[in-house]
């Protein structure tokens, strides 16, 4: 039985809860707290699954509470509602909250979002996954830059100089940063060549999904014709983040939620760099069966390795402890369906970009374009009209990669 823990200071929103999902949901096991304190108690004395905290409250607001579960707790799903709607409130609960859902929140969505962190969760830990990680090496830990990266970065004193210094003794990463910064989304008209400018414009999450995508490409020692395949995997990973971000703005969801879905994008095929990486003969089948077949490549994968390169990805970013919203895109950039919520989210923006991306530069595929886009998803967001748009936006990104790859 599932354990789901609600916190809220008002409990008057506790009891109304507690009667409705206990006819709604007999195979949950709900308990509920009146504070953070209550709640931290709670979930020492009792392994909870999902806790959904109001984020608002006294003394230990909901930020606060998830980000001490976080870490006490690592393996809790963490959903807030909030009824603020400033950016910054927002991105408070990004790094604590696998999930944000505004207030007032209907209750059928509320109970989906739990259902899918749970199914979530299901998916992530399961046998079959597990067993296929455990038969790949080198994935325990990630590359020595990205973990550079991470370790000075939990240190309150360092400044940007050591950052760029750490970011300059990789040259592979060096060109990345470089050319990243330089691209469409920056909008810059001053061509940027500083490593320490570009480190204080491309963020710090970005920097460390592009050491950690950079530092698997370069430790490969394979064919060389799969060497280039995996760096094209990288630049194709960067477009996407890029479009989806400029598709994200543009849709209004915020200059400051947009800038964390580069991030999301580029690390949305970290599985499908692993397999190449340590399953380079059974890969070389799987994107031969797309190629020639009717078969998507979640089905190739899925059939060949028993998983699919969006749940080995977000089992790797979960196991290095990438915050959820990360984890959650990237195990559903193939199917954002999945997802509950049927409003424009980073997640829908990295789905649209990633077969923008694709149709534009002319990828062998099974079907067209119109035949690969859930018309239906895109219609329950109310975005019908807005696909030529974002298609124009792909195409300036990918002109803009063309230029700097040259």
């Amino acid at each position: 039985m599932n354990k789901v823990l609600f916190v809220d200071d008002d409990e008057n929103i506790l009891n109304g809860l507690r009667r409705r999902l206990h006819a709604r949901r007999p195979a949950w096991k709900t308990h509920f707290a009146t504070s953070g304190k209550m709640a931290l108690e709670m979930c020492n004395s009792t392994d909870m699954d999902v806790v959904v905290s109001d984020m608002r409250m006294p003394g230990m607001d909901g930020s606060a509470l998830l980000e001490q579960i976080r870490i006490a707790h690592p393996a809790t799903t963490r959903i807030i509602l909030s009824g603020f709607a400033e950016d910054e409130a927002i991105l408070r609960t990004v790094g604590p909250a696998h999930q944000y859902l505004a207030k007032p929140c209907d209750e059928g969505l509320l109970v989906d979002t739990i259902e899918h962190a749970l199914e979530m969760k299901d998916m992530l830990q399961g046998p079959g996954l597990r067993a296929l990680m455990s038969g790949i090496d080198a994935i325990a830990s990630p590359p020595d830059t990205y973990m550079r990266l991470v370790q000075a970065l939990e240190d309150p004193m360092t400044g940007n100089d050591k950052i760029a210094a750490i970011v300059s003794a990789d040259i592979a990463l060096t060109a990345e940063v470089l050319k990243l910064t330089n691209s469409a989304y920056f909008a810059i008209t001053q061509k940027i060549s500083s490593v320490s400018h570009a480190v204080r414009m491309i963020g710090m999450d970005t920097l460390k999904s592009l050491a950690l995508f950079i530092g698997l490409f370069q430790s490969f020692t394979g064919p060389g014709h799969i060497t280039q395949r995996l760096k094209l995997l990288c630049h194709r990973s960067q477009q996407i983040g890029v479009t989806a971000a400029l598709i994200a703005e543009a849709e209004g969801l915020g200059k400051q939620i947009a800038a964390m879905v580069p991030s999301a994008g580029m690390l949305s095929h970290i599985g499908s760099l692993v397999l190449m990486m340590n399953k380079t003969s059974e890969m070389q089948d799987v994107v031969a069966r797309v190629e020639h077949e009717d078969v998507s490549i979640i089905d190739a994968e899925t059939e060949q390795f028993g998983a699919a390169h969006p749940e080995i990805g977000a089992y790797l970013l979960g196991l290095w402890g990438f915050p959820g919203p990360v984890v959650q895109a990237v195990a559903f950039h193939h199917s954002p369906w999945r997802v509950p919520e049927r409003n424009m989210t980073p997640l829908a923006a990295i789905y649209f970009a990633q077969l923008l991306c694709r149709d534009i530069n002319n990828q062998k595929r099974a079907k067209p374009f119109a035949e690969q886009i859930d018309t239906a998803y895109l219609a329950e967001l109310g975005k019908t009209d807005r696909l030529e748009m974002w298609r124009e936006i792909a195409i300036k990104v990918n002109e803009q990669y063309k230029t700097l790859t040259r």
